[in-house]
């Protein structure tokens, strides 16, 4: 096992898989490889021909798949982060705003987590990874939480004026400067003071200065 880290840039403590996968099992095998190598070598050290040979298959089954490592990072990073076709629905926005922020920080505090924290300050901001990034994975769970506060105000529970990408990205930017500042993991203690304290204010209807006076 020693020999095979060195070989393809992954430590013992992230074994690879140990057989030949075909089918869901052998992408699944190929994701997980792909954050392994993210993990150890970065964005810049990780080749095809690395996730190939951690993932116990060859070259030829990863080009079937992607054109090359942009289009495979990137559908690794979606294939484990929340999909944004799954909304919660607890009938109440603080409930919800909660579920996917819990699910936002699991995932930051997980080994992937770390990986795509990597992964973030290792690409070139204008380059193309970084622009098929946000087409793929960020834009759309960006426009979760802009459906949520949509189906809240629709209920009556937040103000229509709320309801805007700014608005919607304040919990989600509050965890990742937490990350940043601290490192992982970020506690649930701050996930819901982030939502009690910042967000649902943010989205209460503002007191009338007259009446309140």
């Amino acid at each position: 096992m020693a020999a095979e880290a060195d070989k393809t840039g992954v430590p013992s403590e992230f074994p690879c898989p140990p057989h030949r996968r075909r089918g869901e099992t052998l992408e699944r095998a190929i994701f997980d490889a792909v954050l392994q190598q993210l993990h150890t070598v970065g964005y810049a050290g990780l080749t095809m021909e690395r996730v190939a040979a951690c993932a116990h298959t060859g070259k030829a089954a990863l080009y079937r798949r992607w054109a090359g490592k942009d289009e495979l990072v990137v559908d690794t990073i979606d294939h484990v982060l929340p999909s944004p076709c799954d909304l919660p629905d607890h009938g109440d926005v603080r409930e919800d705003l909660l579920d996917m922020l819990r699910l936002m920080t699991t995932f930051l505090n997980s080994p992937a987590g770390c990986a795509l924290e990597s992964l973030i300050a290792d690409i070139e901001p204008d380059g193309r990874f970084a622009r098929l990034l946000h087409q793929r994975v960020k834009e759309p769970r960006k426009q979760m939480f802009l459906a949520v506060l949509r189906r809240a105000a629709e209920r009556g529970q937040v103000r229509p004026e709320a309801v805007t990408q700014l608005v919607a990205d304040v919990g989600p930017a509050l965890l990742m400067q937490r990350l940043s500042a601290d490192g992982p993991p970020v506690p649930d203690a701050y996930v819901v003071s982030v939502v009690d304290d910042i967000v649902m204010p943010l989205l209460r209807a503002p007191v009338n200065a007259r009446q309140a006076g």
